[in-house]
């Protein structure tokens, strides 16, 4: 924002040394919810605290780490050696890491990237696919190979993540593809897929940017997420930076655990603002509509959302 712009240093860029680059997230967040059909409730409470370090070896090798307190007290820890400049620009990381599907959103209550969490749930059986905010990183051997034009493929083998096994048994891969049609016009169109034992999982994710408006979508099909079922989770964003450090958010959340039956599903309607005082900072303020689709269940009241992020 124009009167704190001089507060800020933007030529950060994490190196404390030619050869260490640390780096940090930090969220603290506070929820209005029903937790009953006649009580509200408020709770506020931290629910990211990550440190990053990048150790460069050369200009061919690093090796990254990411040790994250959870609130249970455990320790969430992410690091892999990553390999880069090979033949064809090729590079490969291995490790313990997310395998590389779909939109990173950072909002994990999305229905793409983990669902609801335990104070806002509404009574299905599941509410949101796989990356919860507590998901364990397996072990895994990825390569990623840039094709032709703005063509990105990359695929992956790691040990279980639906059942949280050692066996390496998952498959990952993923195509995405970047580019412009005109200027100022920017577009990215993706294919992700997943396979372990029994368990698949599709879909499509990509966006649009003009001027100061950008649109992300994702739509992701599961076969057996639930034993026998398959599901569906879909979800839309666009935001709108209304002047520096300020953006307006709209954005369509849904999931169905089973498309087999005609009702079970939850449609979430956010509308939000997200502001940035500082270049190590952002506030999100967010009133969040929930539709249930279930027999014998009422329109929850809306739920309200502030939360406070600091990075570097």
């Amino acid at each position: 924002m124009e009167r704190w712009l001089d507060k800020g240093n933007e030529d950060w860029d994490g190196y404390i040394s030619d050869h260490l680059q640390v780096g940090g997230d930090f969220r603290l967040q506070g929820v209005q919810y029903n937790d009953s059909d006649t009580t509200r409730k408020s709770a506020f409470f931290p629910m990211q605290a990550d440190i990053y370090t990048f150790l460069k070896l050369n200009q061919n090798a690093g090796v990254f780490a990411k040790i994250g307190a959870r609130g249970s007290g455990s320790l969430s820890t992410e690091y892999w050696a990553l390999l880069s400049n090979l033949p064809q620009n090729i590079w490969m990381r291995i490790g313990r890491a997310l395998p590389n599907y779909g939109l990173r959103v950072d909002d994990h209550t999305s229905f793409i990237r983990g669902g609801n969490y335990s104070r806002t749930i509404l009574g299905l059986e599941k509410e949101g696919l796989l990356f919860g905010p507590y998901f364990n990183p397996p072990a895994i051997l990825e390569l990623g190979v840039p094709m032709f034009g703005g063509l990105q493929w990359t695929t992956s083998i790691s040990t279980s993540i639906v059942n949280s096994g050692e066996e390496l048994n998952n498959l990952t891969t993923q195509f995405n593809y970047f580019g412009s049609i005109v200027d100022k016009v920017n577009y990215m169109a993706g294919f992700n897929y997943m396979q372990e034992d029994n368990f698949t999982m599709m879909g499509v994710s990509g966006g649009l940017s003009y001027s100061d408006f950008t649109y992300t979508f994702e739509a992701d099909q599961a076969e057996n997420w639930i034993d026998g079922n398959t599901s569906l989770a879909l979800y839309d964003e666009i935001a709108w930076q209304v002047i520096q450090g300020v953006q307006l958010i709209g954005k369509f959340d849904f999931f169905d655990p089973n498309t087999n039956l005609q009702n079970g599903a939850v449609s979430r309607y956010t509308l939000g603002v997200e502001i940035y005082p500082l270049n190590i900072m952002e506030i999100k303020l967010q009133a969040r509509l929930n539709q249930v689709d279930l027999d014998n269940t009422n329109t929850p009241d809306p739920e309200y959302l502030i939360q406070t992020h600091f990075w570097f």
